[in-house]
């Protein structure tokens, strides 16, 4: 009997620990949750807690640039979902989404979305962020320097909407990989070991323009705009590829020439996507389609793939090889 108790201790415990280290450490995060239907830009206070880190103006709501947007704006051609002032897009999930601008050419203007998540993060504990982009269709550059600081304090000053350039954020989009699409959702996501204590997650571009990896559009301007949805982090301490069957995403033959084939002999694969090195999504496929992928008519060089499993994403590399 009673290592039977220690048996259902045990289980409990586990149960316990895998549904805390599941949960959004990120509230509010798709945006949907609003104070005020939005009715102008510049509003991103209205998705409490989400705030612009700038005080310029005296606060953050005088301050405010970064925008959101919700489809509950029907009186306007300014902020709402699908249609506004930036582009054509629906939400990923729900009605709403942020919007930020990336980067300019011309300029050290930067926009950023701040947050305090609903714990300090633990020394040495592992956390798992991700979150979706859309580039606006009125941009003229396309950057792949997006991705999220993690800090004690918040990050808020005085300066004008400078880039944050001071601080290297623990996950980012890694370079070379523009984020591009207009269409569809683009994933950032990564993970790290935390110091201990962070308390904010602030979103954005944290290199100046020098530094920022940059590709142009066919748009006439020289700034880049992106809409930001579905963001969210956990505690995935002890929770790697082995661990949830991911490592065993085989993508064979690669380099490949013809067709390559895409196998995980533990998990069950929900979609698939391919993008290019400008970030463009080439190939989406949904749960139980062919896992058999026809590269024969595509150009020669190096496609990101993304695996979605029921367990989490994988990504790896494969590379488009000329016929000899």
């Amino acid at each position: 009997m009673k290592k039977l108790i220690y048996i259902i201790i045990a289980i409990i415990n586990f149960c316990i620990t895998n549904h805390i280290n599941s949960q959004n450490l990120v509230p509010n995060p798709s945006f949907e949750t609003i104070d005020t239907c939005p009715y102008y830009a510049n509003q991103i206070y209205f998705a409490s807690p989400w705030f612009q880190p700038c005080k310029h103006f005296g606060n953050t709501t005088n301050s405010s640039s970064s925008d959101v947007f919700n489809s509950c704006d029907t009186s306007s051609t300014l902020v709402g979902v699908p249609s506004n002032a930036a582009s054509f897009q629906y939400a990923r999930t729900g009605n709403g989404y942020s919007g930020i601008y990336g980067s300019s050419e011309t300029s050290n203007y930067r926009e950023y979305i701040e947050i305090v998540l609903n714990t300090p993060l633990q020394v040495n504990r592992k956390y798992c962020l991700q979150f979706y982009i859309s580039l606006a269709d009125y941009s003229g550059i396309a950057i792949s320097n997006m991705g999220a600081y993690f800090s004690v304090d918040s990050l808020l000053d005085t300066t004008f909407y400078h880039a944050i350039d001071y601080v290297i954020p623990q996950i980012e989009n890694p370079n070379g990989n523009y984020l591009s699409d207009t269409v569809n959702w683009m994933l950032v996501s990564g993970n790290f070991i935390a110091s201990g204590g962070e308390r904010y997650l602030t979103i954005g571009n944290f290199h100046n323009p020098q530094n920022t990896d940059t590709i142009h559009t066919s748009y006439p301007n020289g700034t880049a705009y992106y809409y930001i949805d579905d963001v969210s982090l956990v505690d995935c301490t002890g929770v790697g590829e082995e661990e949830m069957g991911m490592s065993n995403v085989e993508i064979s033959p690669n380099p490949a020439a013809n067709q390559f084939t895409i196998e995980n002999s533990q998990l069950r694969i929900n979609s698939i996507h391919i993008y290019n090195v400008l970030g463009e999504l080439v190939l989406e496929r949904i749960a139980n389609s062919e896992k058999v992928i026809d590269v024969s008519t595509w150009k020669a060089g190096v496609y990101f793939v993304e695996v979605e499993t029921e367990k989490g994403v994988v990504r790896r590399k494969v590379i488009k090889s000329t016929m000899y």
